[in-house]
């Protein structure tokens, strides 16, 4: 059997890798015959937006020529982890990828169905493609409400076998598309339990003094200067997660791999976080820690997942960014989180394997 996953691979940043090594390692776990690759479709101009976004220079923001550099290295670390993920030759339409012969197509995780954003193509919603297809746990984003759809999306979301998605506001799509609420999964991250490593320079930093991991987040200059100054009356380090700020403590934890990024979730006395994957790393890892939300896309993943396992008071936006070491602070009763998550990580793995289904038997 051979599979494809048709995702966001491209992107230049921690999350997307993550969960889609974290989907193809759960399918080639419970079926070690089948070739599973990444279909290594690009829309030029998201990966140009994306590659523009990533060397984005703020000194406003406390950037550096000095994190700039790391961040060119970081470029290569990126490269050199995506070609460790089984990719198929390029493909530049529907054509080309019906050509592989798969029996199977997954499209998702992350932001695939994002209809309104620069990545929008119509082969990820599957118009033009001849195999059997599947979501799994895909995003609208910030394309929310039923207004102004395309027709190449609903005609190709019809085209699906099963489709599982990983928000509210997707699922309330796929139903006004389709007539049925499909089901709402865990992000492929949570079904994995990474082997996190890390190398000397990073564990060495990372025992060096407790603190307060940053990632992909646009604080205020208010909210910059009060947790930095947090950080000093408590005697914490601030570090970057695979970024650098000036008010930050140390560069070493800008060229980073992913399963390094992990291991500073893991092993942080705080984090803030602007992102999804961020924030669920925060809680895969049991952390405390708080989601500064400021772009509409983050807010409606981030705010479905948390809603769901009972975090949304973690969750600060607009006018209450005062409130963001507050919210950082708070107590977590984990123990009820886990039993929630352990409970949907069971109802996502049967909803995928039951959607591979008979495909399991079709050949090697």
């Amino acid at each position: 059997m051979r599979i494809g996953i048709l995702t966001h691979h491209y992107v230049k940043n921690f999350g997307a890798f993550m969960q889609a090594y974290a989907l193809m390692s759960v399918i080639k776990s419970k079926y070690p015959e089948a070739e599973v690759e990444i279909i290594d479709y690009v829309v030029p101009k998201h990966l140009f937006n994306a590659t523009v976004h990533y060397y984005g220079f703020k000194p406003k923001r406390g950037d550096s020529i000095k994190g700039l550099f790391r961040k060119i290295k970081l470029l290569s670390t990126h490269k050199k982890y995506e070609k460790k993920l089984p990719r198929s030759p390029r493909m530049v339409d529907a054509e080309s990828i019906n050509e592989r012969g798969y029996n199977l197509i997954i499209v998702g995780s992350d932001e695939v169905w994002n209809y309104n954003d620069i990545a929008y193509d119509s082969v990820k919603f599957g118009v033009g493609l001849e195999s059997k297809i599947i979501s799994y746990a895909a995003s609208v984003g910030g394309s929310v409400g039923t207004v102004d759809i395309p027709e190449d999306v609903k005609n190709g979301i019809r085209t699906f076998k099963n489709i599982s998605v990983r928000d509210e506001e997707t699922a309330k799509v796929v139903e006004f598309i389709t007539g049925i609420k499909p089901q709402i999964v865990m992000d492929p991250v949570f079904l994995k339990n990474f082997k996190v490593k890390c190398s000397d320079k990073i564990k060495a930093l990372v025992e060096e003094k407790p603190y307060i991991l940053i990632y992909d987040c646009k604080l205020t200059p208010n909210q910059i200067e009060k947790l930095r100054k947090y950080a000093d009356d408590k005697g914490l380090n601030i570090l970057g997660a695979g970024e650098y700020r000036k008010y930050y403590d140390s560069l070493d934890t800008v060229n980073i791999d992913p399963f390094e990024w992990a291991y500073l979730f893991k092993n942080a006395a705080y984090v803030v976080t602007g992102t999804f994957h961020g924030t669920s790393f925060s809680v895969k890892y049991n952390r405390k820690f708080v989601s500064f939300l400021t772009e509409a896309n983050r807010v409606n993943k981030v705010g479905y997942l948390l809603t769901t396992l009972g975090l949304e008071s973690h969750i600060v936006m607009g006018e209450d960014e005062d409130n963001l070491i507050e919210v950082m602070e708070k107590d977590i009763e984990y123990t009820k989180v886990n039993e929630i998550i352990d409970k949907k990580v069971k109802e996502s793995k049967k909803y995928l394997f039951e959607s591979i289904g008979d495909d399991k038997n079709s050949g090697a």
